[in-house]
């Protein structure tokens, strides 16, 4: 697995707009990139691309402020993963926008021990795994 220029961080700031434009920022960086490495290319394919930002602008227009901030990677295909992580490191939500049509985008979610996966056909789930991430 490729990831480039992966940024772990708290995802508790409980500023949503500041949130949603890191997140964005993030995204864009990984779609300028023009590297490749052993594995294979580090940039996404325009795909993943349009499949993350839609989800995550569509996600951050339901939930406003509560909106956090994530990590971006890519895989060796040109996959995005964007991943949320809690400051206590026992909530975890992960996007996995595929590199094209052909596959699915899911969700992977987990609380301590508990973890689970679905498929995402709109921003709604993805509203509703982050909205679950965020509560204490």
């Amino acid at each position: 697995m490729t990831v480039a220029k992966e940024q772990i961080t708290d995802s508790s700031s409980n500023s949503g707009l500041l949130n949603f434009r890191i997140t964005v920022e993030r995204l864009i960086q990984l779609f300028d990139l023009e590297e490749e490495d052993e594995y294979g290319i580090l940039r996404p394919s325009e795909y993943a691309f349009r499949t993350a930002m839609k989800f995550v602008v569509e996600a951050y227009d339901s939930m406003g402020n509560s909106f956090p901030k994530c990590s971006t990677g890519t895989d060796d295909q040109g996959s995005i993963r964007l991943a949320w992580q809690n400051i206590n490191g026992d909530r975890r939500v992960r996007l996995f926008c595929p590199h094209n049509a052909d596959e699915k985008a899911y969700i992977y979610h987990q609380k301590s021990e508990e973890y689970g996966s679905e498929d995402i056909t709109s921003a709604a789930t993805l509203a509703h795994w982050l909205e679950w991430f965020n509560k204490v």
